[in-house]
């Protein structure tokens, strides 16, 4: 049994690891929630008791064993892997989604790495493997957040009451963060559904904005056509028969529940997430969406099958990613010895 630190400031990294935390203390290891930014209100509000990370200087490491960490797009899990070294200790990171892989690992002078590194499939670890400067050890741990939140929504989806057809538009602040430069915008395309929806309206349209982005925005471009939704996605993937997006991991997370997904990414100058073309085919013009969405009003109330790619992505996580801390720790123990 160890004494393992888990410390998160992405959120992402944060879901991910509490959802292993039960498989952790049931093998009898000791956890430690440690958290910077957003993720000490996310797990706090999830019932933990988190010591808030507020300052560079290293933390209390007493009696720890290993230190796992998230990867975002910040410093911050960076530093905590220089101080879990200068502690002496081993760390290992989880990687909680499919993009911008090395981009978590950059730092000014170079890249900055744990000593393991818990990657979602075996192309995610080939990708990372590839990379020269990588010299930690790769384990394939799937996604324990999306296992538990995949199970906990298939049960709830059993349970909801038939209504009228729902299909819910996740939206991207795309036009705030990339101008015109994905030949896209999540207005653009929604008055492009529209368009088709008024045609053929025998299914109601919800609009969720992201949580970055204005919703008085949406409710001028919206003026009654959609109903706005505030609720979470996890409540609206329950209750909805379909999912509509442009490069959201929703659309994934919509896929692996068996739902209806289609990508709409018109004119696009670049593939910003790949991995959708697992779950669907991308409408790339708008010459093209009139017959897809056809298509795709005959697929809602239907059960889709899962791509192949998605297979081993659930099975067992939590305790893949439990058994990926234990062998950090095992190692470590293995070069102090020598």
């Amino acid at each position: 049994m160890s004494r393992v630190l888990l410390y998160a400031h992405d959120p992402g990294g944060a879901l991910m690891l509490s959802a292993a935390s039960g498989a952790a203390l049931s093998r009898g290891h000791h956890l430690v929630f440690c958290a910077a930014g957003p993720s000490v209100a996310l797990w706090r509000n999830a019932g933990y008791d988190v010591v808030e990370d507020l300052t560079t200087s290293a933390p209390e490491f007493l009696n720890i064993d290993v230190v796992v960490t998230g990867t975002g797009f910040s410093a911050h899990e960076q530093d905590m892997w220089i101080r879990a070294r200068v502690a002496g200790l081993p760390s290992m990171a989880v990687v909680d989604a499919w993009t911008s892989l090395a981009r978590r690992f950059e730092a000014e002078d170079g890249h900055v790495q744990p000593d393991a590194v818990g990657v979602l499939d075996h192309e995610l670890a080939d990708e990372l493997d590839a990379m020269a400067w990588w010299r930690g050890k790769t384990h394939v741990v799937g996604q324990p957040h999306l296992q538990i939140q995949t199970a906990e929504l298939f049960d709830a989806r059993e349970a909801r009451g038939m209504n009228s057809r729902v299909i819910v538009f996740f939206s991207e602040p795309v036009r705030e963060d990339y101008g015109d430069t994905r030949g896209f915008d999540q207005f653009e395309v929604f008055e492009g559904l529209m368009v088709e929806y008024d045609q053929a309206a025998h299914s109601e349209i919800v609009v969720k904005p992201h949580p970055r982005e204005d919703t008085a925005a949406w409710e001028h471009v919206v003026q009654g056509r959609a109903q706005l939704s505030s609720a979470s996605a996890a409540d609206l993937l329950t209750a909805c028969d379909g999912v509509i997006g442009m490069t959201t991991m929703v659309l994934i997370e919509a896929h692996l529940l068996g739902l209806p997904v289609l990508s709409l990414q018109p004119g696009r100058t670049g593939n910003a997430n790949p991995l959708v073309e697992d779950a669907t085919s991308p409408v790339l013009a708008w010459s093209a969406f009139p017959d897809a969405w056809q298509a795709y009003h005959e697929l809602l109330g239907t059960e889709q099958t899962i791509s192949t790619r998605f297979n081993g992505l659930l099975r067992d996580a939590d305790q893949r990613l439990v058994d990926a801390v234990e062998a950090t720790v095992e190692t470590n123990e293995r070069e102090l010895k020598c």
